[in-house]
C-alpha cells in the first residue's frame, strides 16, 4: 500500500513537471564504434517459409536511417512477416539482413545489439492486464535492470516511462490497471512502451487500427516528428492508405510475398493501388 501511495505521489509530481515540457524525450542520434549510424538496414534477397509455403520471396530493399516507411498490401501479403524479419524475430530461409556499420545479423552478437536498439508496437498490444499502464511501459526497459531485482524501478526510468505516457496522452492513467482500459488506450500504451526504449528502429504493426481517425492522425504525427527530430527509423504496417500517403516518406507495397511497389509516397497513386489490390481501394483508404 505504501509503495502505491508513494508511486501515486511520484506520478503527481511528474504530471506537474512534465506538463510544462513541450518537447518529447527524444534520443540523440546513436553512433556505433566506427562512426556509422545504426538506423540503416538492408534486406538482401530474403525468403521466408511457413511450412512449404513461401511467405516472402526474394525480397530486397534498403531501410534508410530516419524517415517513415509504410508497408501496405492486401491481407496475407507478408507484411507482418516482413516486420518480424526486420526486428530479428524471424530468421529467413534464404537471404540476409544487414545492419549499417555492423554487418550481417546472423551473428548472435550483432543480433543482440540490433534487438536492443529496436522497438516494436504489436497489433495485439502484448500487454499484461494485471499491471498498471506505467508498469507495462516500464517493461520496455526490462533489459536495463536485473529481471529478479526486488527493488523498485529507478526514478529516472520511471520518469522516462511517465514521459512516454504523457506523449500518448495517458499520463493520468499511469496507475490504472491495463485490464480496465479501452482497446484504443491499450494500443497507445503499446506505442508508449516502444517509444520509452528510445530505439534507433521503431516498428509498428497497424499501430493505429483501434484508434479513431483524430487520435490516429495525432499519434501518426507524433511518430513522424519523432523520426524527423531524432533520425529514428520508423517502419509501419498500415491498412489506412490515406494515412500511409500522408505520413510516409516512402511506401513499400507487398503482394503474395513480393515487392510490387517501392517508391516515394507521392507516387503511390490510384493506378498503383489497383495493381496492388485485387479490387480497387475505396477513397477512404480501405480496400473493398
Amino acid at each position: 500500500m505504501t509503495s502505491l501511495i508513494l508511486g501515486s505521489a511520484f506520478i503527481s509530481r511528474l504530471c506537474s513537471a512534465l506538463s510544462s515540457r513541450s518537447a518529447p524525450l527524444l534520443p540523440a542520434r546513436a553512433v556505433v564504434a566506427d562512426g556509422a549510424t545504426v538506423g540503416g538496414l538492408c534486406l538482401e534477397r530474403v525468403t521466408v517459409l511457413r511450412g512449404q509455403r513461401q511467405v516472402l520471396t526474394d525480397v530486397s530493399m534498403p531501410i534508410l536511417e530516419g524517415g517513415v516507411t509504410a508497408i501496405v498490401g492486401p491481407s496475407g501479403a507478408g507484411k507482418t512477416t516482413l516486420l518480424g524479419v526486420l526486428n530479428g524475430l524471424i530468421r529467413p530461409a534464404a537471404g540476409q539482413l544487414t545492419l549499417n556499420g555492423m554487418g550481417c545479423l546472423s551473428s548472435p552478437e550483432t543480433l543482440q545489439i540490433h534487438r536492443r536498439r529496436t522497438a516494436t508496437v504489436f497489433q495485439e498490444h502484448a500487454l499484461i492486464d494485471r499491471l498498471s499502464a506505467l508498469n507495462n511501459v516500464l517493461l520496455g526497459l526490462a533489459d536495463r535492470r536485473h529481471p529478479l531485482s526486488p527493488l523498485p524501478w529507478p526514478a529516472e526510468l520511471q520518469e522516462q516511462a511517465a514521459a512516454a505516457l504523457r506523449e500518448v496522452g495517458l499520463l493520468r492513467h499511469a496507475h490504472a490497471r491495463v485490464a480496465n482500459l479501452s482497446g484504443g488506450e491499450r494500443q497507445r500504451i503499446g506505442i508508449a512502451r516502444a517509444m520509452v526504449r528510445q530505439p534507433r528502429l521503431l516498428l509498428g504493426d497497424e499501430p493505429f487500427s483501434a484508434l479513431d481517425s483524430g487520435l490516429a492522425a495525432s499519434l501518426g504525427n507524433l511518430l513522424k516528428g519523432y523520426a524527423q527530430a531524432s533520425g529514428v527509423t520508423v517502419v509501419l504496417v498500415l491498412h489506412q492508405l490515406d494515412m500511409a500517403r500522408r505520413l510516409a516518406d516512402r511506401i513499400v507495397g507487398l503482394r503474395d510475398g513480393r515487392i510490387c511497389f517501392d517508391g516515394p509516397a507521392t507516387d503511390f497513386d490510384l493506378a498503383v493501388q489497383q495493381q496492388l489490390f485485387t479490387s480497387t481501394p475505396s477513397l477512404s483508404g480501405e480496400p473493398k
